[in-house]
């Protein structure tokens, strides 16, 4: 067995699909088609972040066949997005709308709910302690939106809906099997953050409508599965070329999902491995300058050039288009008039303190539960208790490090490092986030929605923390004490506090 091989397989060689595991696998799949396909039929058309804007782009493309000039072409705020996700979008709807009859080409108009003022329809809605003043605005807004099209086009609009709940699904087998490469031999890992993610109602909820979240969030796990197979069976042509196909993914997804490059190029530093084994240090610097010595740096140039090129070469074009129309590589952002400088905040670094205190705790509440325009939200106590959660596991995570500290960690070299290839990942997506919020876009506390992509990493720290917090025996059933927890919460998020508010709206 090489160095790069790990244990724990099924006698099929395929780790990932070793009963009993796989049917967990399968039941979260299943249960993920089923929540998000719910929330694409309960949440009206609009009625998700920036939803009309993403479904106005994918639209220009079904009807005319090319991607916008978004300074010449009335494709929405939405369309500097890099495209594969809406040309996918795209041909769905437009394969939806021929099948038509030609009677659904009319707009179909608000419906008369819709017709009252603005105070009228508000007055009746019920208000949430942890949302904004002003969400129910927008969402009444977007509602009438989503109406102006024609019956058509709002099935071409459902439509995109079922694609992207199918991309979500994707997402959650790619995190099974990253976990599953990384962890074989402790496979409720894999099982508690497959379950996790099928049962988060916000992922279900996004991945229930039009937006580039969810593709986003198979774009990185595509990196990080192909830098996974990278360090357990070592850098090669081929493996480097489909690392750099990941990557033309990625750049074709969303901009966010770049954070992936990083961990791709460290799980080829460590895959090429070393020419020679480097002596003990006894400090860390000295042993890490050793082992950077130490590593077939030559090797590594190599397969990196193959997967940057070949990202370069299905990834590349679109920066080259974006150079050309817009004079730079990235047009980015859209909402220019909303930027705040890094000027303003060195002027004031108080401000810094005060955005970050208001706009991180509406982002964690909207990555479990913050629903339409972030205007519709689950009582405060439930997120405490998904903030105690997560404090729970951090103290296992502490115990985890000390064990290692102390050598008593059994996990192998492979593991350890892809643990920190995900952590990293997590970290420079929080932080891009981080960014967006200072300098782009406070909004309504939508952002949290952006760390999906990382969603791998996260439920592996909150699985692993937990776990050693648990007997070893009793860590079996933590996939099936979370599913059940969370399915039970995504049920009365989704059925006891969204679908009422549109019922008191008057459209469902």
């Amino acid at each position: 067995m090489s160095t790069h091989d790990v244990t724990g397989q099924d006698a099929s060689g395929r780790p990932w699909l070793a009963a009993p595991w796989s049917r967990l696998l399968a039941a979260s799949l299943i249960v993920h088609l089923a929540l998000s396909g719910a929330c694409a039929f309960i949440f009206p058309l609009g009625q998700a972040p920036d939803e009309p804007a993403h479904f106005r782009y994918a639209l220009f493309i079904a009807r005319h066949g090319r991607l916008p000039n978004f300074n010449v072409d009335n494709a929405g705020y939405e369309s500097y997005q890099a495209p594969l996700y809406y040309t996918l979008c795209a041909a769905v709807g437009k394969l939806t709308m021929v099948a038509a009859p030609s009677g659904q080409q009319a707009e179909a108009g608000p419906p008369e709910a819709l017709r009252a003022s603005d105070q009228t329809i508000l007055s009746r809605l019920p208000q949430y302690p942890t949302i904004r003043p002003g969400q129910h605005q927008l969402a009444l807004d977007a509602l009438r939106q989503a109406h102006r099209y024609s019956p058509a086009e709002r099935r071409a609009w459902l439509a995109m809906r079922l694609l992207t709940v199918i991309v979500g699904a994707v997402g959650i087998l790619l995190a099974w099997r990253i976990l599953i490469l990384l962890f074989p031999e402790r496979q409720w890992i894999a099982g508690t953050v497959s379950v996790g993610m099928a049962t988060n109602p916000m992922y279900a909820h996004i991945s229930g409508a039009v937006g580039n979240d969810p593709p986003a969030t198979v774009a990185v796990g595509l990196v990080l599965l192909m830098a996974m197979l990278v360090l357990r069976h070592g850098a090669s042509a081929r493996r480097s070329a489909l690392l750099g196909l990941a990557l033309a993914t990625a750049m074709l997804t969303k901009d966010s999902a770049l954070v992936a490059l990083p961990a791709a190029l460290l799980a080829l530093a460590w895959g090429v491995g070393r020419r020679y084994e480097p002596r003990p240090a006894e400090t860390p610097l000295t042993d890490i300058a050793r082992r950077m010595a130490a590593v077939d740096w030559g090797s590594f140039a190599r397969n990196a050039a193959v997967t940057l090129g070949v990202a370069a070469l299905f990834g590349g074009w679109w920066y080259v288009r974006n150079q050309l129309l817009y004079g730079a590589p990235q047009h980015f952002p859209a909402n220019v008039e909303r930027q705040i400088s890094w000027e303003t905040y060195l002027a004031q670094p108080w401000l810094t303190g005060t955005v970050l205190s208001v706009a991180i705790p509406m982002a964690f509440r909207n990555f479990w539960a913050g629903f339409g325009w972030t205007n519709i939200a689950v009582a405060p106590a439930f997120y405490w208790l998904f903030a105690g959660a997560c404090i729970v596991a951090l103290f296992g995570l502490l115990l985890l490090y000390n064990d290692r500290r102390r050598n008593e960690l059994d996990w192998s070299a492979l593991q350890i490092r892809g643990f920190w290839i995900l952590v990293m990942t997590a970290v420079l997506l929080a932080l891009a986030v981080v960014w967006y919020i200072l300098t782009i876009d406070f909004g309504g506390g939508s952002q949290g929605r952006y760390m999906f992509p990382a969603m791998p990493a996260l439920g592996m720290l909150w699985a692993v923390g937990v776990g050693r917090l648990l007997q070893e025996d009793a860590r079996r059933y933590l996939p099936l004490l979370t599913g059940v927890a969370m399915l039970a919460f995504s049920l009365y998020a989704v059925l006891g506090v969204a679908l009422p508010f549109y019922q008191a709206l008057g459209v469902r």
